[in-house]
């Protein structure tokens, strides 16, 4: 069955570790997170997104970032993943990798295009192999424009080059548009505050989903 990733980030790529994040500093961490889904099961998200905005009273189709969401939401939002998602979606899972920035190797500090292809690599190659099939859809808004365009390139030779027969596409698009890469950016963003912000509202309801809906990777912990 061919499956599309959806892919989005928190943090970012500067290395001014000694400053404080939000003041004159960069984060303490880079999370990338997935939405893995069949195409013929997006609609289940579509609807989950639409409930949320009318719980919360939200303007529709205008993209409310994660970021953005309070603790209590976040975490209401994910005590429903279960019956309004998980329970419908045979396809359906969150992948992430979060990497501790302060303990990634100087040499690999850099190109920034070379270690976001590396991590990105390292969260999705697992995944992809899986699969017959599979369509990768980044948000081209963010760190993507500048650093995420070889990764086509990157992540094809890397499977391809193993002697998998395996159909990959990636495709660069506007998050204002595309609610799949809305969900992503809210699973990002919660899974990453756990780690830069202590701030485990979400994170600590996806710890408890079985290993086929959430798997995380922690890179340079």
């Amino acid at each position: 069955m061919p499956m599309n990733i959806y892919i989005d980030e928190s943090g970012d790529l500067g290395w001014k570790l000694d400053k404080p994040n939000r003041h004159g500093g960069s984060s303490k961490f880079i999370t990338i997170t997935g939405v893995v889904i069949s195409k013929d099961e997006e609609k289940f998200i579509s609807r989950f997104i639409a409930d949320i905005y009318k719980k919360y009273n939200l303007t529709p189709n205008i993209e409310k970032k994660g970021a953005n969401f309070l603790p209590e939401h976040s975490s209401f939002i994910t005590s429903q993943l279960a019956n309004k998602i998980i329970n419908k979606c045979d396809s359906f899972k969150i992948i992430s990798i979060t990497v501790n920035k302060s303990k990634v190797f100087d040499s690999l500090r850099k190109d920034k295009n070379i270690f976001y292809n590396y991590v990105l690599g390292l969260l999705l190659k697992p995944e992809i192999i899986q699969f017959k099939s599979a369509k990768i859809i980044l948000d081209k808004r963010t760190i993507k424009v500048s650093h995420g365009e070889s990764f086509p390139d990157y992540i094809k030779t890397e499977i391809w080059g193993n002697g998998l027969d395996i159909e990959i596409s990636c495709h660069f698009l506007e998050s204002t548009n595309n609610k799949m890469i809305w969900f992503a950016d809210w699973y990002a963003n919660f899974i990453w505050r756990n780690h830069e912000d202590n701030e485990s509202s979400s994170y600590d309801q996806l710890k408890n989903l079985s290993k086929d809906k959430f798997t995380e990777k922690k890179l340079f912990f």
